[in-house]
């Protein structure tokens, strides 16, 4: 069994060897291209603007081009989206990094002191790796920024957080397994 992308609407069909040649999209019931003749399909990002939130899905071969939002036209950003790393928040910077993201951002608090965090650490960073493109993983430190840490009620680490277009969204205190992490931002991704 194939699966084909309808170059009209983007569905993706399930197409029987049997049917390769006459098969007709299950959406918008127009001919399906033979696998020749199909465009490849693109990874696309979903990217929220900066000024009014809309969500906007860009092609990753475009991102060069400077994409912009469909409903008010701003600069839509998209640096550091693909490179896999962490990154640092501190209360200077929290509101560009965190609540004007284009992605989800899981939130990482941790303090130099605790042992906990030097185990959920490096978990973080590879959980960064994974999830590039489709989430923004962010660490503060509550020791060097305390005005989070008060903002926020951070009592104990480690703790998470996830915030989706600007909103505090999820609060998960202790160290959480990364798969539970990823379960727990499925519904934003």
């Amino acid at each position: 069994m194939n699966i084909r992308t309808c170059v009209h609407c983007g569905a993706k069909n399930r197409i029987p060897p049997d049917k390769e040649g006459t098969a007709k999209c299950g959406r918008c019931h127009q001919p399906l291209a033979p696998q020749s003749e199909a465009e490849p399909a693109q990874e696309k990002l979903t990217l929220r603007c900066g000024q009014c939130r809309a969500k906007n899905r860009v092609p990753v071969a475009k991102l060069d081009e400077g994409p912009k939002c469909g409903r008010c036209g701003a600069a839509l950003e998209h640096k550091d989206l693909l490179d896999g790393r962490t990154v640092m928040v501190t209360d200077a910077n929290f509101e560009a990094v965190v609540m004007r993201s284009p992605l989800p951002v899981l939130l990482y608090a941790w303090a130099p002191w605790c042992s906990v965090c030097s185990g959920t650490g490096p978990m973080v960073e590879q959980l960064a790796q994974t999830v590039k493109g489709k989430v923004r993983v962010a660490k503060v430190n509550i020791d060097a920024n305390p005005k989070l840490a008060q903002q926020y009620n951070i009592l104990s680490v480690p703790a998470f957080f996830v915030f989706d277009g600007g909103e505090l969204k999820l609060h998960l205190p202790g160290a959480v397994p990364a798969h539970e992490l990823m379960l727990k931002m499925a519904p934003f991704v």
